[in-house]
């Protein structure tokens, strides 16, 4: 099957965010450093999808372990992002619960290479958590504009991916049964918001970092 324009576009622009990033390294704070290695890590695990995608093998062991890193690393981005001991407290019972939660599921539930769309929503459901969570943080701390915050475009882009992965995942048979048209209407908002999220990330490397200590 060939790949759709729109879903390649979409990969590649997890490259753009990646770029700004090492271009921008020494004037970032300390967490969008952090962030980087996930935007890298994000171009990696991309690629490597891709590849075993045009030699036809299973890709979807790949997947669902993304789903497992990405959640924990936000977590760790987001707890290096506030001084608050309470909010890094919550961040550290969400992510313990969606830990359990993750291992539970993989030793009764997951099914050997397919995809497992029950953890895709949770964690997706678990990201918009603490990036709300993350946002009311730095709204309460910051004597700038919100969109002055890079760590505001980091959580603002991955609620708006997750929300897409959501839609795919969370109304996947709904979606069929309307029929594949409306399906594949869902997968082209899915890669039109990855794409927002990818240029949203980007903005974030181009706030201007406050005086580091």
């Amino acid at each position: 099957m060939k790949t759709p324009v729109l879903a390649f576009i979409s990969s590649l622009t997890y490259l753009i965010p990646a770029i700004a990033g090492i271009w921008r390294f020494k004037r970032l704070e300390r967490p969008m450093k952090v962030f980087l290695l996930l935007c890298v890590w994000s171009c990696i695990e991309t690629t490597a999808e891709y590849i075993l995608s045009l030699r036809h093998i299973n890709n979807s062991f790949l997947i669902n372990y993304y789903f497992l890193i990405d959640s924990l690393f936000l977590s760790i981005l987001y707890s290096y992002a506030t001084e608050d001991k309470r909010t890094k407290r919550s961040f550290f019972f969400l992510t313990l619960i969606f830990c359990c939660v993750w291992v539970f599921d993989s030793l009764y539930f997951s099914v050997p290479d397919q995809l497992n769309s029950e953890m895709a929503v949770t964690s997706r459901i678990f990201i918009i958590i603490v990036s709300i969570l993350i946002v009311l943080d730095v709204m309460k701390k910051t004597d700038r504009l919100l969109i002055d915050e890079p760590i505001f475009w980091v959580s603002a882009g991955y609620a708006l991916y997750s929300a897409g992965v959501l839609l795919i995942f969370g109304l996947s048979n709904e979606l069929l049964k309307l029929g594949m048209f409306y399906f594949s209407i869902a997968w082209h908002i899915n890669w039109s918001l990855i794409i927002v999220s990818n240029l949203m990330f980007t903005r974030g490397f181009f706030c201007k970092a406050r005086q580091q200590t």
